[in-house]
């Protein structure tokens, strides 16, 4: 008999966490399992590995929908429920009416609520008061008592009890989360599998001239804001290269207003696409410059296309994809916008450097393989 998994997202298919699941099913599918998929939002294109199962309610974090997931997996006699990377309240209610085991995803940094929290409250617009607000109230909170900080690690230990494995994406969270949570050696339910990445069969070796950004235009991590001061520093160097900011989100708006407020040349807004093949077919360079990531799948993206990524070392996921730096990709201080646009120069006028890295690149990328990676997955789910 096959053995049944069910995963739970708010929209599927969707971003970056539903592709995950999306390759474990792939990967797994062929190996006595049979994925589900229990959504509030069924899009088009879903895996044909998975079966997607819309729910009536909308209210992703309702308790209709627990009682709902609760349901499914009584009737489907589900084997092990993955809840894949946010905090929902309703975990320990569900697991006290089933029977299956139970895996959680952590698809970022360890703490990764605060730092956004703290990005988006920083970020000061409008009124005397709110700036007074954030200087008197919201900063001492963050900073010196704690408040937030304590409050996740609460939840996270609270989470932690609750499931049978705990999925994190490089041996540095798992450090991480190990000394935040006080778990001890007998209690370590932990799990490191990264992220997959497809193996590209048809590589362009006759690159463009093109630097290209992909992904969601959100402020909180992504900071494409810092991404348009480096390339004002760089692009009148380099008359002949183009940057193409590809992805939508809702600071596209603010984005453009800056470019032209800084009258920046060789800059195309591509928009958001549900293909980026054709970008990274093309392109040279990759440049992230967020503030946090988890396991970034535009980097092993780029890599697996020959482009080479170069990044802010804003955490440990970002570090070890492009490591060792100079080689994999290149590493800059955060967020030291000077260098990165130095090191993007020198990189740009350097042929010889760029054919050195993409060879490197292509090979790393091959360590995330999805055979590599789903094997990973399937020994943890034999484990349970």
């Amino acid at each position: 008999m096959k053995r049944k998994i069910l995963f739970f997202h708010e929209e599927f298919p969707s971003g970056g966490g539903e592709r995950v699941t999306r390759d474990i099913a792939k990967s797994i599918s062929m190996s006595g399992y049979e994925i589900y998929v229990a959504t509030c939002k069924k899009g088009i294109d879903a895996t044909p590995e998975v079966e997607v199962l819309e729910l009536s309610s909308k209210n992703f974090k309702s308790k209709e929908n627990a009682d709902l997931i609760i349901d499914i997996i009584h009737s489907l006699s589900i084997d092990i429920f993955v809840l894949p990377g946010f905090l929902w309240e309703w975990l320990g209610y569900v697991k006290e009416r089933v029977k299956c085991k139970f895996v959680y995803i952590l698809h970022n940094m360890p703490m990764w609520e605060i730092t956004a929290k703290m990005e988006r409250r920083k970020r000061i617009q409008g009124s005397v008061l709110k700036m007074l607000e954030w200087y008197f109230i919201a900063y001492p909170q963050f900073k010196w008592f704690k408040t937030y900080e304590k409050k996740f690690i609460r939840k996270y230990k609270e989470v932690y009890m609750l499931v049978d494995a705990y999925v994190v994406l490089c041996n540095e969270y798992k450090d991480e989360m190990k000394h935040l949570l006080s778990i001890s050696e007998k209690d370590d339910k932990f799990y490191v599998i990264q992220n997959a990445e497809n193996v590209v069969s048809e590589f362009n070796f006759h690159k463009k001239k093109q630097v290209i950004f992909v992904g969601n235009l959100i402020y909180e991590n992504k900071r494409v804001d810092r991404l348009l001061d480096v390339w004002n520093l760089v692009y009148k160097k380099v008359p002949d290269w183009k940057l193409i900011i590809v992805g939508g989100g809702r600071e596209l708006g603010k984005l453009q207003a800056k470019a032209r407020q800084l009258n920046i040349h060789n800059l195309t807004f591509a928009g958001g696409s549900a293909d980026v093949k054709s970008y990274y077919y093309d392109a040279s360079v990759s440049c992230l410059t967020s503030t946090f990531e988890g396991w970034p799948l535009c980097l092993t993206e780029a890599q697996a296309n020959g482009v080479i990524p170069i990044a802010f070392d804003c955490c440990a996921g970002v570090r070890e994809i492009l490591s060792p730096n100079g080689k994999n990709g290149i590493l800059i201080p955060p967020f030291n916008i000077e260098m990165f646009a130095e090191e993007l120069y020198k990189l740009l006028i350097s042929p010889r450097q760029q054919e050195y890295m993409r060879q490197n690149v292509i090979s790393k990328a091959k360590d995330y393989s999805l055979e590599i990676v789903g094997e990973k997955w399937f020994n943890l789910f034999e484990a349970l």
